[in-house]
């Protein structure tokens, strides 16, 4: 039995899948007075899940998202309104980790110059791809995703260390966040996009970076954290080799419409 049908055996299950990006679309949500839990695929609904919306939906007693990352979600919010608000740890790291690989190969391989130029062939040191293996690859944030993405990047014969705010019994070799920075050729940065988060990369440490580094950032998108706008600036000014991160934005972010250099946004995994 697959899980919808496990649910069914419990409970009524309504399956909401109209290809409608807007949760405010689907009126029967709105319309059903029963009590209530809805689970959210947040990647389709861009995000967003507002309080307004909380408020719009009648006995609801539990809000789940399909994901590890809630920050979307005003979870105090939800609970002034005694519902609870769950998320899915590890649910999507597979997925996630397969996604910053391809980031990082279509940073090495200067991908986001090939779709500018229409694949025409350029011989010139800014179209010019690079090998992974021999690099060193830095990761921020040794949780589930970033255990996974060293994993992959040792199996690919590069040499890994990382920094978390806690040290792991791992094989890969702890160093300090400045030194993580200063001395990889390629930085992950793993961790979730929280109040406490931000701010941990700012324009001091971030120089640190070489500038033929490239730096992936795994969660959000432009605007969700402060270090992005920084990143695009440096590959633009030459500072930095690449910079990734999703095409999700915070619906608050100025977007600029174009950028120049090595910059990889794609959409979501």
């Amino acid at each position: 039995k697959d899980v919808s049908t496990h649910l069914k055996d419990i409970e009524t299950i309504h399956l909401y899948d109209e290809n409608k990006t807007k949760v405010s679309d689907y009126q029967e949500l709105f319309d059903d007075k029963e009590e209530k839990i809805v689970v959210i695929n947040p990647g389709f609904f861009e995000w967003q899940f507002t309080n307004e919306t909380i408020d719009a939906i009648p006995n609801l007693k539990g809000i789940v998202t399909r994901s590890s990352w809630g920050n979307y979600i005003d979870v105090e919010y939800a609970r002034s309104k005694n519902i609870v608000v769950a998320n899915a740890p590890g649910a999507n790291s597979q997925s996630v980790t397969e996604y910053d690989i391809f980031q990082m190969l279509g940073l090495l391989r200067k991908f986001p110059l090939q779709l500018r130029d229409n694949f025409e062939i350029h011989i010139d040191e800014a179209h010019q791809g690079e090998e992974l293996r021999g690099k060193t690859v830095g990761i921020l944030g040794l949780g589930r995703i970033g255990t996974r993405i060293a994993n992959l990047c040792s199996g690919m014969g590069t040499n890994v260390i990382y920094w978390s705010r806690t040290k792991k019994s791992v094989e890969y070799s702890y160093s300090s966040l400045e030194e993580v920075l200063s001395k990889s050729d390629i930085v992950f940065k793993t961790w979730e996009i929280i109040p406490d988060t931000n701010g941990i990369l700012h324009k001091d440490n971030l120089r640190l970076l070489k500038p033929n580094a490239y730096f992936i950032s795994v969660f959000g998108g432009i605007g969700w954290s402060d270090d992005d706008e920084i990143l695009l600036e440096m590959v633009e000014q030459g500072k930095l080799a690449g910079f990734s991160v999703e095409n999700e934005h915070n619906k608050e972010a100025e977007i600029k419409e174009n950028y120049t250099g090595n910059i990889f946004l794609p959409g979501a995994y």
